[in-house]
């Protein structure tokens, strides 16, 4: 009995002696990392990298958006008839790539027209940050053409218009050149590149 008060009490005088760093605290309390030096030092070392925002490339950026923009509203591009017929199936003998992809061909038709008022853009995946877009016209079922792109792509059923790598605040272009927005009309089964916003 007699020894086991002398554990508390000296469990109590240790307590009452830790340093004030261990408590709760006060703001001249030190931060977590200056408290346990070590820790202090793997912080000191190890670099953290912040979400890229459009603050890293702001005026490339916004020239980016404004050109696109501009294409986006330019009614040059629009279709004026839009098919109404039968969809057709997926024609594998129209491309290299169709056989190899059919199964993801075939799923994504079924979303039904959504580009230049006959065709069907497929996006499948080929890796990480890349994207290959394949045109399937309706009428015949064939694949036409394929753009590769890294950040994805901005497209409408009434339009001609086919913006890969749409603007994105996001993005850090300096990084990524291979992100930078590029436009495309689609006439007479073929993209046609359109001009890139002046620096």
């Amino acid at each position: 009995m007699h020894r086991k008060r002398n554990y508390i009490l000296y469990g109590l005088l240790l307590l009452a002696l830790l340093p004030s760093s261990c408590q709760q605290g006060t703001e001249e309390d030190g931060t977590l990392a200056s408290t346990h030096p070590q820790l202090q030092e793997q912080l000191a070392e190890d670099s953290i990298e912040m979400p890229i925002t459009d603050n890293e490339n702001p005026d490339l950026y916004e020239r980016y958006r404004i050109t696109m923009e501009k294409y986006r509203t330019d009614g040059q591009y629009a279709v004026g008839d839009m098919y109404r017929g039968r969809l057709a199936p997926l024609d594998e003998s129209s491309h290299r790539d169709a056989r190899a992809y059919r199964t993801a061909i075939r799923k994504a038709l079924h979303e039904g027209v959504n580009f230049a008022g006959k065709y069907t853009v497929v996006t499948i995946g080929c890796g990480t940050g890349c994207q290959t877009h394949y045109v399937v016209d309706r009428e015949s079922g064939r694949v036409l053409y394929k753009l590769q792109g890294n950040a994805g792509a901005s497209f409408t059923p009434d339009s001609r218009l086919f913006i890969l790598n749409p603007p994105d605040s996001a993005l850090n272009y300096a990084a990524c050149p291979d992100c930078a927005p590029q436009a495309y009309e689609f006439r007479d089964g073929k993209f046609r590149k359109l001009p890139e916003p002046a620096p």
